[in-house]
């Protein structure tokens, strides 16, 4: 979290210097006219709005001030709900079962086909429809949430799957940078290759070195997602080698199971045998995040979202942005974001939907883009020099998100599949079968072997949703 001084990262941001070449800056988007804002609003007196959403206090602060310009624009007051992530869910539970859910909130995707079905969450289609400012079309793909043909709600952002990297450690080691194009993505093993060149023991040895100490390593070379079952971690290892992560009629899982063994094996490898990831153990010993280990040189690479550029800023690494590696011929990754979706219960539709449209097509969608948090879902914003200058941020962005991040926003990603019972999936089944995996107990076929009758046995008995 940022700290009481400013690290040269957040002077560099403060004066407003750009970087050579990118034209950024952290413009806003102009304020509607009276008229405009009383035409989002309908011809009634606005409601007041109330919005729910979690995050960090950082987050909390720029959303609190998205809100408060939403309302200067357009006259419509508003009423925060900011809940903390690990009680967001149970919150929102109790306010729908009470009818007081507020009218615009995150959503976790997880819930989002269950809320659809229910009749929790609005149906979207005719308004996107029927509104040439917020028609779908203008958002990425991957951030339409569609069920059949019907539209839900939108992604918040676009966060896709990266990797960030210490530029020092690198040049200390006479190593040359991650690639920062699709083109020129890592296969696997070169990336491990990589990786080895990378880690370090306390004597000054490389993980490729004949004298390399596995048991006394000073710097990772990565670290990657291993969060248990969810689908960030196998998801893009599938899509890369042709697979999915369910199968065409949605009832059998990883219904190519040698290739779902193959990922969760590589995966788990990086740590059981290169050793180029730490332990389990080490993580919980020195209590640090990846950008911590980063920042005390301990950690040369991680693979996350979008989303980690906020807290990198924060900083004063010299981090670089580059593509992920792939396992296989097809560069797919993942652009996770969370659903925005507008009550059923909302007495005020118009107001609501002006509220929606300021989060997902305007201001709200810039302002946490600018930190680094968030990454814009509309086309225009991520493929034009344009749409980035309304954005992209000095001392957050470098000059390799637009390859790296904007464009696999836009032509390389994919989010996870909108199914009843994925979450259950993952969590009561999947993910408790591969912690073995991880620390080298098992093997990902064995676990598989033992896991996925019971994961299809469970889909059998929960079939998906689709609207009529």
């Amino acid at each position: 979290m940022k700290g009481t001084n400013f690290s040269r990262r957040e002077f560099l941001r403060s004066s407003g210097l750009l970087v050579s070449g990118l034209a950024l800056s952290a413009c806003v988007v102009a304020t509607p006219a009276p008229s405009d804002a009383e035409s989002m609003a309908g011809d009634a007196a606005p409601s007041v709005m109330t919005f729910a959403w979690w995050g960090s206090p950082h987050e909390k602060d720029t959303v609190v001030n998205m809100l408060d310009a939403f309302t200067e624009a357009t006259g419509i007051p508003n009423e925060k709900h900011h809940v903390p992530y690990g009680d967001y869910m149970n919150n929102m539970q109790a306010r729908a079962a009470a009818n007081t859910l507020p009218d615009v909130f995150y959503l976790p995707t997880p819930f989002l086909v269950a809320w659809a079905q229910k009749a929790v969450i609005k149906d979207l289609t005719d308004r996107h429809a029927s509104d040439p400012e917020a028609a779908i079309e203008q958002i990425v793909e991957v951030n339409r949430f569609t069920i059949g043909n019907r539209v839900f709600g939108t992604g918040a952002c676009t966060e896709p799957y990266m990797m960030f990297f210490n530029r020092k450690i690198f040049d200390d080691r006479g190593v040359d940078y991650p690639p920062a194009t699709v083109e020129e993505a890592w296969a696997w093993d070169d990336f491990i290759a990589v990786a080895k060149q990378v880690t370090i023991d306390e004597n000054g040895n490389s993980a490729l070195d004949a004298g390399f100490d596995a048991e006394n390593i000073q710097t990772y070379g990565v670290d990657l997602p291993r969060w248990g079952g969810s689908w960030r971690v196998y998801s893009p290892g599938l899509w890369q080698q042709g697979s999915e992560v369910y199968s065409e009629d949605e009832n059998t899982f990883f219904p190519d199971q040698d290739i779902a063994a193959d990922v969760l094996q590589k995966t788990a490898d990086t740590y059981v045998q290169h050793k180029v990831t730490a332990s389990p153990e080490f993580l919980g010993q020195v209590g640090m995040s990846s950008i911590q280990l980063m920042e005390n040189d301990r950690l040369a690479m991680f693979l996350t979202g979008n989303w980690s550029l906020e807290a990198l800023s924060h900083t004063d690494i010299d981090y670089g942005e580059a593509v992920v590696p792939i396992m296989g011929p097809h560069y797919t990754v993942w652009a996770p974001s969370e659903a925005i979706g507008v009550s059923e219960q909302t007495a005020d539709i118009d107001s609501a939907w002006a509220l929606y449209k300021w989060v997902v097509f305007g201001e709200g969608s810039l302002a946490l883009s600018r930190t680094g948090l968030w990454q814009p879902q509309r086309e225009d914003l991520l493929l034009t020099e344009e749409g980035r200058a309304k954005w992209m941020t000095e001392g957050v962005h470098t000059q390799d998100h637009i390859t790296a991040g904007c464009i696999p926003a836009v032509y390389n990603s994919r989010r996870m599949p909108l199914r009843l019972g994925h979450s259950e999936v993952e969590g009561r089944l999947l993910g408790p079968a591969l912690g073995p995996v991880y620390t080298g107990e098992t093997t990902a076929q064995e676990a598989l072997d033992s896991v996925l009758p019971e994961i299809d046995g469970f889909l059998a008995e929960n079939p998906n949703w689709k609207p009529s």
